[in-house]
Parts: C-alpha cells; structure tokens; sequence
C-alpha cells in the first residue's frame, strides 16, 4: 500500500453511479479523491462471481429473487434501476446498469495504482454458500492481481474456504457493531484475531465505531493491516451538519490512529477532512 490511509469508495462511486457496478468502479477509478473500492460478490446458481450487495434483488432492479437462485444467464437479463431505495429514501440515476462480473470489473483494475476489498457477501455464516470463496480465490490467482487486493467477509466458512483454495490470497475477517456482543466484548474479540488466526487473515476490517486507541497499534504490531466503514455514509437527502462534523471528527481521530484505509460512500468528503 501507498500513502495511508487509503480513501476507498464503498460499493463504488454511488454518489455518481448505482452501487457495484462497472460505471461506478470506474467513477472511482478516475476520481482523485479515490485510492481504490470496496465491492460486495455473491456466487450464482452456476458458480459465476457477480458483484452485488443484497441476498434478494428487489431492492435494486424490482425483481424478487434471491441471486443464488439465478444464473448468470438469469442475470444478465436483470437491470439495475436508475431510482434505487437508499437508507429509506430513493437516489436517482441517469441510466438502467447491468450486473457485472467480478472477472470483468478486476480487468479494468488490473494494473492500475489501485486497491479494491472484495467483501464476500454473508447475512448470516453458512457453511453452505462457502464456495464463494474459493471462487473468488481461483479468480484472483489466475488475473495474478493480488497485490492489489484484499478479501474480507463477515462470515467464516467462505475465508476459510478462500485461504484453503490459495493460502496466499490476502483476506480479513470483518467485524460491525450489529454483532450479538457488546462494544466492549466486540472490542477484545477483534483485538485477539482469535477468528483471523483461524483463517490466516492478512488483515481486519471493522466497523469504525469498534476500533478504540490500541486497536491499529495491536494489528500492526502482528504485521497486519486494519480498514474501517462506512464514514460519510450515502443518504437520500443532505446529510445533517451535526452529522458531517461526527464522521470528520471519526476521519481525523482514524487517521491519528494509523488506520489503513477508510471506506466511505462520499471519497471526497473523507479527502477534505485529511488533506483539504
């Protein structure tokens, strides 16, 4: 990695395009607010690695199906809307976007002085949808583009199963402050990386609110990198002064902290609060 922390925008450039498609990865890609992305995958009904961010589509293209239960066949016949519900509110886009393929989106990556997390989507763990993750793996190995990437998810079987298809692919297990725990019991799990020694994670990723003085210090003493989400979350209106000034207070504390990289829905508002 280059300068940190890294400024990635969450499921693309959405204030620009829909979120996880290939107009907005290269919104991203082009914007100098921008040092990379995060994007969500799902593994369809014939094993091909789709970015998407819901188990069901009907929030974004209005059809009610669940994207395992479709082929890419299925897929590519589905549109993602140019109105999509956001927190509770629509956003409005100038154009209908395709589904895209994981392979084709690290194409235009490739190469390019950029850093991508691929989330390996998960609602729940699931032993069962765990293929996503040697999926994944196989594809990142074979476009030789690991330097550039790293994989995270919030759900064990599908980083195990990636580490035990390549070992050398970069991972980290993900933690939010939904979790069954208190902040205080979420806190000491992810400081002790008892899950992450469990898939040889590389990294973390964790919700900001989580990461208290030590946190990064504790990573990087075991070599390992740390990113946090979602500072400057996407909202369907204009985002409350007092709520700006949390998430800039958030973005410089982060950064005093060491953090690696921050992902967000507004790149250039996180630009501002570091370098502005």
């Amino acid at each position: 990695m280059k300068k940190t922390p890294l400024i990635l925008a969450h499921r693309g450039l959405v204030t620009e395009y829909q979120e996880n498609t290939l107009p907005a990865i290269q919104a991203a890609i082009s914007s100098p607010y921008c040092n990379g992305t995060e994007f969500d995958v799902f593994l369809t009904k014939d094993n091909k690695v789709v970015l998407f961010h819901d188990e069901n589509l009907k929030r974004v293209t209005g059809v009610d199906r669940n994207i395992y239960d479709l082929t890419w066949d299925d897929l590519k016949t589905i549109k993602i809307l140019p109105e999509i519900e956001v927190d509770g509110g629509i956003r409005k886009y100038s154009n209908a976007a395709n589904i895209p393929l994981l392979e084709n989106v690290l194409e235009e990556i490739k190469g390019k002085d950029f850093f991508v997390d691929i989330e390996l989507k998960a609602y729940q763990p699931s032993w069962a949808k765990r293929k996503v993750g040697s999926a994944v793996a196989r594809i990142v190995k074979r476009m030789d583009i690991m330097e550039q990437v790293i994989c995270t998810s919030f759900n064990f079987f599908m980083l195990y199963d990636l580490e035990k298809e390549h070992r050398e692919v970069p991972s980290g297990f993900a933690y939010d402050d939904n979790m069954p725990l208190s902040m205080k019991r979420l806190n000491w799990l992810m400081e002790a990386n008892i899950i992450g020694r469990l898939v040889y994670s590389n990294a973390v990723c964790s919700e900001h609110t989580i990461i208290d003085g030590d946190t990064i210090k504790k990573y990087h003493q075991r070599n390992m990198k740390v990113g946090t989400f979602t500072l400057y979350p996407l909202t369907p209106g204009e985002m409350p002064k007092k709520r700006k000034t949390y998430f800039s207070k958030e973005v410089k504390r982060l950064a005093v902290l060491g953090v690696d990289w921050i992902e967000t829905d507004q790149p250039e508002l996180v630009w501002k609060d570091l370098y502005g």
